[in-house]
């Protein structure tokens, strides 16, 4: 399908982002227009949605940061399927086909991919210039349309979407639970979401004090420029590779439990260039916020959602659904 048409699906729940209006798509895929007459231009395969202007503080931060990091690392890699295969374990991906679903927060496009073989039409959202990664990242892939905006004023009707995905988005956000209240008014009757959040130990240990390192060091590295945190980004996953990860590696293989109970586990069948962009990522970003269960359950239970899997692999995966 490419990037000149915008599916019929995808069109049809987008509305306005000035008044709220149904849309029409210019032709030649310039993008859509609505009866009041504002337009939204598709440039480079992504229809820009952004009307707010020039974001303020955190968001202005957040998105310069991810837009840096997904353009600059904006390669879809072999291990992204493996890393699909985890975010992605409790969802049933048959039973998507012939649904519409929403990449909320889509960086370079990774996991709308993965996701876009099973549903009739996906939109890949994100607020900052990462969409112009995901476009070109998913420009030979059926039914995905990509569009800027920033989540919190995405521009679709009330209960659209069948299924509902934000990996790694939320826990940056200035107020989490009100994003995810956003998201939830666009989640259609009986349709699933999938978050991914970051999480933290209940109880004082290796994991605990590694992070509060990481918070310490946060303190500095979200002062620095993209450039120079993307070249300190290399050696500093290498401590933390040859450090956690190949001794871990090799307590695994050798049944040695004090080893083998190291953190950072999820890299050991990974290359280290994936936690070389995890380390920028997790130092970039200017806000972050960390959960126990004990803080994510009421989100579910003050929203009327029903938890359908739950579980912590060094973040939280949790999938639910409306009734």
């Amino acid at each position: 399908m490419g990037w000149d048409v915008i599916p019929a699906p995808v069109l049809e729940r987008l509305r306005c982002p000035t008044c709220g209006k149904d849309v029409t798509a210019l032709p030649d895929g310039a993008g859509v227009t609505c009866g009041s007459g504002h337009r939204f231009d598709r440039r480079h395969g992504v229809l820009d949605c952004s009307t707010a202007g020039r974001p303020q503080g955190s968001t202005e931060a957040t998105f310069a940061s991810f837009g840096y990091e997904w353009n600059t690392f904006d390669g879809v890699r072999d291990e992204d399927q493996s890393f699909a295969d985890v975010y992605f374990r409790d969802v049933d991906l048959e039973g998507l086909r012939g649904k519409v679903g929403l990449d909320a927060g889509c960086g370079k496009g990774r996991y709308t991919r993965f996701l876009a073989q099973y549903l009739k039409a996906e939109v890949a959202l994100d607020g900052s210039s990462a969409a112009e990664a995901a476009a070109r990242n998913l420009a030979d892939v059926p039914g995905a349309t990509v569009v800027r905006s920033d989540l919190r004023d995405a521009p679709f009707a009330p209960e659209s979407f069948d299924f509902i995905s934000s990996l790694g988005v939320l826990h940056h956000l200035d107020d989490p639970f009100a994003g995810f209240q956003r998201l939830l008014a666009l989640l259609a009757p009986e349709g699933q979401v999938l978050l991914y959040l970051y999480s933290r130990p209940e109880t004082m240990g290796l994991r605990s004090l590694s992070l509060t390192a990481a918070t310490a060091l946060r303190r500095v590295t979200t002062r620095l420029s993209h450039p120079v945190l993307k070249a300190l980004s290399t050696p500093i996953a290498g401590v933390l590779w040859w450090g956690f990860v190949v001794p871990g590696r090799f307590g695994e293989r050798h049944g040695i439990p004090s080893l083998a109970g190291l953190p950072m586990d999820a890299y050991r069948s990974m290359p280290f260039r994936s936690l070389v962009l995890d380390t920028f990522d997790r130092l970039s970003a200017p806000v972050e916020y960390r959960y126990t269960w004990s803080d994510l359950q009421p989100w579910f239970d003050r929203t009327g959602l029903v938890v359908d899997a739950a579980r912590d692999e060094t973040g939280w995966f949790v999938l639910a659904h409306r009734p």
